[in-house]
Parts: C-alpha cells; structure tokens; sequence
C-alpha cells in the first residue's frame, strides 16, 4: 500500500516528537488509522531519508567499485592495499574524479561492508606508552613482495613478486641476499622510522646500524621491546643498549598474542607501502634501485605514514603526538662514538712471552704475562684490548714479532724482581736472637713495596685504557706519587677534582706531581 507523501511527513514528524518510550505507541496509533501493521509504518517513516542517499548512489558504488579493485590488485595472500591508497592510485591515474577525493575513505569503507566487498579482521587491543621515548619497538622482518633480481655496480636492483609461503617458490636472490626491513616505532606516538638493508639474514650488525641511525632521529628510549632475535641474543648488542641506560626487558619465545604490539604496527606500515608497486603495469617487470627505495621509504613516512592521526587522540598526527618529547626536555641522540665500544669478549690465556693466540693471529700485550685474560675484540672496527682478569687492568696489544737470532729486548722488571735486586745491596750485619740485636732493630730494614690492586669494573667504553675504573683505584695511584698519606678533609676535594675530569689518568698523574712538588717546597722551607 502506497502512503502520501503528505501524511509519510506528518507520521514521521510526530514520531520523532514524541516523547520518551512515546514512540512505540504512536506508531501504533498511526498503523490503526491507516490499516497498516506496525513495520510498515516503520518502513513508510524510514524510507526517504536523505542521510542514507550515498547508499544507493550509484556514482558512489561505481568510486567504490573503482577503488576496491585496486585494492585487490595484489596477488592471493598479499593482502590488500589501504583505502587511502587505492583512494590516491585511483585519482592520480584518471580512474575517479578529483570530486572522489573529498569523499570521506570512511564512506567508501561502508558502501564496500554493502556490497560485499570487505574481509572482517579480529579487533586487536593496544596499549599506549605515557610519553614519547618511553618504549620503543623494534623488529626486522624479510621483505613479503620485493626480491633482489640484479645488481649493477655496488648497488641492487629489487623487483616485486608474488608471495609465496615457502623460500623454495621464491625467486633465486642476486648474490644469495634478500631484502631485509628494519623498523622501528615509538610506543606513546605511532611514530616510525624504517630502512631497507639487503643481506643474506638478519644479523647483530646490521641491527646496530639501524640502531644508530634511528636513535640518532629520534633519541635513545628508556625502554626497548624486541623479539628473541639476534638483537637480544647478542652479546655485545644487549652490552651496548645496557650502557646506554636502555631496558631491554625478556619476552616470551614464540608468544605472537603478546608480541604482537611489537611486530603488528610497523608491519601494517611497510606492507602497505610495497603493495602500491602491484598497481603499476605489468608490475612483475617493475624495477626500482636500493637507494631509490629507501628514498621513497623515507618520504612515505615522513609526508604520509607519520602525518596520520594519531591511533586514540585522533585531532593530532603521529609526528605531532611525538614532538611532546620538547615538553620533556628533548631527546638524548645516542653518541657518535657509540658503534665504536660494541665489542665482542672472550677467554684468552697470556703465555710467559707476553703473547697470546686470537683468532689465528699472535699478538703482544706489553706489560702483562703469564695471566687469565678477557679479550675485547672491535665489532665495527679493528680494535683489540685486554683485561687481566685477577686486577681488572686493561692493556694495549699489538701484533707479534719474534726477536731475530742476534736481537735482544728489554723488559721493565717486575716488582717481584726489583726486590731481589735492591734486596741485594742492604747492609744486614745482624741476625735474630743474636747478641744484642732485637726484632724492632731487623725489622727497620724491611722494604715496604707497594701493592696495587685493580677492580673488574665496567668502562663506558671497554677499549678506553686512559681511564681508571672508579676513583678508589685513582686514589691509589695519586698516593703512589705523592709518597704521604693525605688528609681526610684534603683527599675528599681531591676526589671530586678526579671525578670532574671523568677518571682520567693523565689528570691524575699531574695532579699527583703537583701534589709532590707542593710537598717538597714545604719540606725544604721548614
């Protein structure tokens, strides 16, 4: 049964004005007055809505259409590219009008849910950190659509495939090495930063790199999550994030639900940045340089990923979310020097010759014998120091040349040895128990040698040997010089002025002489 349009006005205009728990029964009245049911006159006042005309706008359905069979356009298990995306792809090449853009991405989402269009995805649950650098995220990944098909001079050439689930459908990498991803994003914002390394696995260096180039963006966190890759299983990796004051907290092998919040957002960044390479023509003939990806990566993020709204306070971007950092003093870059002091270590034993075996290679290690050593060996440069393991003390060491027939070398002597020397030449006349001689009498000949004792502790940097552990063993060494025990209130300001010169031996020594020549111009003035 048809209803003028004139009473359709009139029954909707009373429903919506009537009051609450009002409606149901005015509904009723007008469904007695026309000799309809109730889900008629339901129907009859829901019927010409002007906010649901986009729903059956067919210019709308055919921007849609358009738009999702873009989205489409990678190959089975690939996924799909954004909204967003396949929203710009379309415009920019003439297959919606420019009008389609003010269209809200939202829209075409809900017009896609009608038709049938969309996948539905379980919700996911996230936290949010309180700050920027509070916690980041970290987590490098082989790339799902892009192989290395060439190289030309020393740079690779990466074309887009089909994804496959295992290694043997793939395509046969250039030099054996695929493209490797390393993202990283900072928990409170969103904010990422990624980069493009090509190499035959993840591996500890390469983590380092992205590391430091990334800490360098965007500061050093107190907190860093990762995954049980080499990153945390490193040894010199996990050393280096420790002294640079960083958490890195122990997670659950294999426990996808609760590393999720690690992997997930990144990985939605850099998937939908490779899935626009399918839109091209021919895209399985597409080629794009190493340095020209990393380019385009690098743009993405900086003028489309990080300018999103930010994931709960959505009236900002992620960038503008993160630069909250100024409001917390700025971030703390991590220092240029800081690659330099990862260092591998390992057991090594000093033979009597002042030599020891590392690595195939005999080196010298000046000033040291016959001990249990640590060796520190230079991870991204070629540096070599050890640590005897009874004092503490960090020696140089140099490569071995044997003496030739003819050739003699000197060697400082020992403590040890300097006393048999000097003991040498005393004048003893007298013995215990005999005559008139006494135990106090012998005992005024006695040498007292020092002893000097140093402490394991760790270094800021393991290769620095011009500085000392902690200020005990400084203190020891400025009592060496000086020669006299030095006054408690005097030898608290004499620690501070070591501390403030950051343990530094040189600093030390002339402070020390200093000291000494202070002493004796007070001796002869007396």
């Amino acid at each position: 049964m048809s209803v003028a349009g004139s009473l359709v006005d009139s029954m909707r205009q009373e429903v919506c004005g009537a009051g609450f728990g009002r409606k149901g029964e005015t509904i009723e009245k007008w469904a007695q007055i026309l000799g309809l049911s109730e889900q008629q006159v339901r129907r009859q006042i829901k019927g010409d809505r002007t906010d649901r005309t986009d729903r059956t706008n067919q210019q709308y359905k055919d921007w849609t259409t358009t738009i999702f069979q873009i989205k489409k356009r990678p190959p089975q298990d690939a996924g799909e590219i954004s909204t967003e995306d396949a929203a710009r792809i379309a415009a920019l090449n003439g297959l919606i009008p420019e009008e389609a853009m003010r269209v809200p991405r939202s829209t075409f989402d809900r017009i896609a849910r009608q038709m049938g269009l969309t996948k539905t995805q379980r919700k996911i649950w996230r936290f949010q950190a309180e700050y920027p650098n509070q916690a980041h995220h970290f987590d490098a990944s082989t790339s799902k659509f892009l192989y290395v098909h060439r190289k030309e001079g020393n740079e690779y050439v990466l074309r887009a495939h089909r994804p496959a689930k295992h290694y043997k459908n793939k395509p046969l990498p250039e030099d054996r090495v695929r493209p490797w991803i390393y993202g990283l994003v900072d928990d409170h914002s969103g904010y990422h930063v990624a980069r493009y390394t090509m190499a035959q696995g993840e591996s500890l260096s390469d983590s380092l790199l992205f590391l430091a180039y990334a800490w360098a963006e965007v500061g050093i966190p107190e907190r860093l999550f990762a995954d049980q890759g080499v990153l945390k299983r490193g040894l010199p990796s996990a050393d280096l994030i420790a002294r640079l004051g960083v958490d890195l907290p122990q997670m659950m092998p294999y426990a996808k639900e609760g590393h999720g919040k690690i992997e997930r957002p990144w990985r939605t960044c850099w998937q939908s940045f490779e899935k626009q390479f399918f839109a091209v023509d021919d895209w399985e003939k597409f080629e794009i340089r190493e340095s020209e990806l990393n380019g385009m990566l690098g743009n993405y993020l900086k003028d489309r990923y990080n300018k999103m709204p930010h994931r709960f306070e959505r009236d900002i971007t992620r960038e503008q979310a993160w630069r909250r950092i100024n409001l917390r003093g700025g971030l703390v870059k991590i220092p240029e020097n800081a690659l330099a002091t990862v260092a591998r270590r390992e057991r090594r034993k000093v033979d009597p010759d002042s030599t020891l075996e590392y690595k195939g290679r005999v080196y010298e290690v000046k000033g040291l014998y016959e001990a249990w050593v640590k060796v520190y060996e230079g991870v991204f440069e070629d540096r070599l120091v050890v640590e005897e393991e009874k004092t503490g003390q960090k020696y140089e060491v140099k490569k071995f040349r044997p003496l030739a027939l003819d050739e003699f070398k000197a060697s400082p002597k020992t403590a040890h040895q300097r006393a048999v020397e000097e003991g040498r030449g005393l004048q003893i006349t007298k013995l215990l128990y005999e005559g008139r001689g006494t135990k106090e009498e012998g005992r005024e000949k006695v040498v007292n040698m020092p002893i000097r004792e140093q402490e394991a502790a760790p270094l800021e940097d393991p290769f620095d040997v011009t500085v000392y552990p902690n200020i005990q063993e400084a203190m020891k060494d400025l009592v060496e010089i000086v020669g006299t025990w030095i006054h408690p209130e005097q030898r608290s300001q004499i620690e501070e002025l070591i501390r403030e010169s950051g343990l530094k031996k040189e600093f030390v020594r002339e402070l020390g002489m200093q000291l000494f020549e202070a002493k004796e111009r007070k001796r002869k003035a007396m």
